[in-house]
């Protein structure tokens, strides 16, 4: 068993155990607290990760890049947005849950191992640009995360019940909303800079600046319809049932665009 590997296992294991850890102490209500102490065996995870997907991927004379790798990245990622943001708030449930699928995140490069692709094909711009769009499927994964936890919590308004400790541990719904459109507004920035530095990796690439196949469309699509959500926002003060149906739309077709393409040409 390589020391990579092992790496791997470690890290999934520290952002389990922290990830229930945090869930586990955000069911006892309103008024409870994850220990900040959690924060560092996150953190070891991080580095662990972090040095798992270098030693794994970036090889000398290849790069070793796919499906798992893709997801693995990107809850990497996940993982240090939101370690940042504790820090400067505190421990939350959705942080608790990000860390649980990041654990599994974290080994789909063992599931998925993806191709070997010449290392000289991989210039800076162009592996600036693929982490930026990794970077930019974190934030709106997050967001999902985050848009799942306000429809608990409008659901639980309406008709309070099971797990009513752990959405009373959450911020107030206004509260979440404003989050909410913080990240999604943060990834469609990402997301703005993915389509422009993807037409000069085309350009590079092609010869012009709009190849014009299933994730280019589709990724310019899912980028309307966050336009559309966060102008909806701004100018019409939606509101989470509005927003939330917009965004899933937006989402499913973000992911689409590469995951489940490369997932059916992997597996299938």
């Amino acid at each position: 068993m390589s020391v990579l590997l092992i790496s791997t296992g470690f890290a999934a294991l520290l952002y389990l155990l922290s990830g229930i850890c945090i869930v586990t102490a955000m069911k006892k209500g309103a008024d409870a607290k994850a220990s900040s102490l959690l924060r560092w065996p996150v953190l070891l995870g991080l580095i662990l990760h972090g040095y798992a997907i270098q030693g794994e991927m970036f090889q000398s004379e290849a790069v070793h890049f796919g499906f798992g790798y893709a997801v693995s990245v990107m809850f990497f990622f996940a993982v240090i947005i939101l370690l940042i943001e504790s820090w400067v708030h505190r421990l939350h449930g959705q942080f608790g849950i990000v860390l649980i699928a990041a654990a599994f995140g974290a080994i789909f490069p063992v599931l998925f191992p993806g191709n070997a692709l010449p290392a000289a094909d991989w210039t800076p711009f162009f592996r600036f640009h693929l982490l930026a769009a990794l970077a930019a499927y974190s934030f709106m994964t997050i967001a999902l995360v985050h848009a799942v936890l306000m429809y608990m919590q409008n659901r639980h308004l309406k008709a309070p019940g099971d797990g009513a400790g752990f959405i009373d541990s959450l911020p107030g719904l206004v509260v979440m909303e404003r989050i909410f459109f913080r990240i999604v507004a943060c990834g469609f920035l990402l997301l703005t800079f993915v389509l422009v530095s993807g037409a000069w990796t085309t350009k590079e690439t092609y010869g012009v600046f709009f190849h014009f196949d299933h994730k280019m469309i589709l990724t310019w699509i899912s980028w309307v319809v966050f336009g559309i959500l966060l102008l909806g926002r701004w100018l019409a003060g939606w509101r989470a049932k509005t927003a939330l149906r917009l965004f899933w739309a937006g989402f499913l077709v973000f992911v689409i665009a590469y995951f489940g393409y490369s997932f059916i040409l992997e597996v299938f």
